[in-house]
């Protein structure tokens, strides 16, 4: 088995969790390190959206795709989960989205839902600014 299916595996198998983080909680959403599993990775983000939408869940998310390529699929999917949720999300950070255009895409999200969106290429610096 080669290093990147090793690691593909491992993206695989992380869990999506809430972080107890400077006096608030945040909700962490593991995309990272899934390659080109396209359809694994939508899959995820959908089996997910039941626990990052509910109302009592917190309202800070993360969405970490570092080492995920990103396409069109998986932009609309995200696109569409969180303008199209009931939820009043007050701010999400995007880990490992390095186009342009993609970027331009998701903070779209602010403009539809009235929250902040912002881009990281560090996760450290995405929970200091969700959670300041």
């Amino acid at each position: 088995m080669s290093i990147q299916n090793i690691n593909t595996e491992a993206g695989l198998r992380k869990k999506s969790f809430v972080l107890y983080f400077n006096g608030g909680s945040i909700w962490c959403e593991h995309l990272d390190g899934m390659g080109d599993m396209k359809e694994k990775v939508i899959e995820k983000f959908l089996s997910d959206k039941k626990s990052f939408c509910r109302p009592s869940m917190t309202s800070f998310v993360i969405v970490n795709l570092d080492e995920t390529e990103i396409d069109d699929d998986i932009l609309s999917c995200i696109y569409d989960t969180f303008v199209g949720s009931q939820k009043r999300f007050m701010k999400i950070a995007f880990v490992g989205v390095k186009k342009i255009g993609d970027r331009n895409y998701l903070r779209e999200i602010s403009r539809k839902k009235g929250c902040p969106v912002e881009f990281f290429d560090d996760f450290e610096k995405a929970k200091w600014w969700v959670l300041p």
